[in-house]
């Protein structure tokens, strides 16, 4: 398993190239899933892992933004997208948020559960800074419930994880569910059940 110094280092790495990397699965639905994602955000919303900012298009133009990332790299890629949106960015490791509690009316992940390191203590950061009233927002990609998928997902994530930091074989769901939030909506987005789109409330 990648440690947080590990998943940095990597993520550092590879910050110059991880827009071509995902480069298809942007075109083809990455970017319309996206969409999706921040039409359910309203009020002070955290974004937790922001990559290179590729949400900041679909920001709300309603909503005040706080997103944060781990990697300086991936933030310095995100900084050249940010004159798309008024957003505050701060370096930060999603287990260890640096906010008070009950701050964000929305906190949102976009493919991030899949590499932090302690998933569940990312889960729970973010229900511990989420109002009682607000909601969690994970795109995720998960492991699979059909054999074969799963089957895959198990032979490919040694490369993943190893070279790229981030895992295919997580039982996401379950995570978040231990992480303290309650799933209120699960929608299958591609690939049977593999991208999800989870929006919980915090059970608080």
């Amino acid at each position: 398993m990648n440690t947080t110094k590990d998943t940095l280092r990597k993520y550092n790495r590879y910050s110059h190239v991880y827009d071509l990397f995902e480069w298809m699965m942007e075109h083809i639905a990455f970017k319309k899933w996206r969409k999706v994602v921040f039409s359910k955000v309203e009020g002070r919303c955290l974004e937790v892992g922001l990559g290179t900012g590729k949400n900041f298009d679909h920001y709300p133009e309603t909503a005040q933004m706080v997103a944060i990332d781990l990697s300086p790299g991936m933030m310095g890629k995100a900084k050249g997208r940010a004159a798309k949106a008024d957003v505050e960015m701060v370096v930060m490791d999603a287990q260890h948020l640096a906010f008070k509690d009950n701050v964000f009316d929305s906190v949102v992940m976009t493919f991030v559960l899949c590499s932090v390191p302690d998933p569940v203590k990312g889960v729970e950061e973010c229900v511990r800074v989420c109002k009682p009233e607000g909601k969690i927002i994970n795109l995720e990609h998960v492991r699979s419930k059909y054999r074969i998928i799963a089957f895959m997902e198990e032979l490919m994530n040694p490369i993943t994880s190893g070279f790229f930091g981030f895992n295919v074989n997580r039982n996401t769901r379950s995570n978040i569910e231990a992480g303290g939030a309650i799933i209120v909506e699960d929608h299958k987005f591609a690939f049977f059940d593999v991208f999800r789109l989870f929006i919980s409330k915090p059970n608080k």
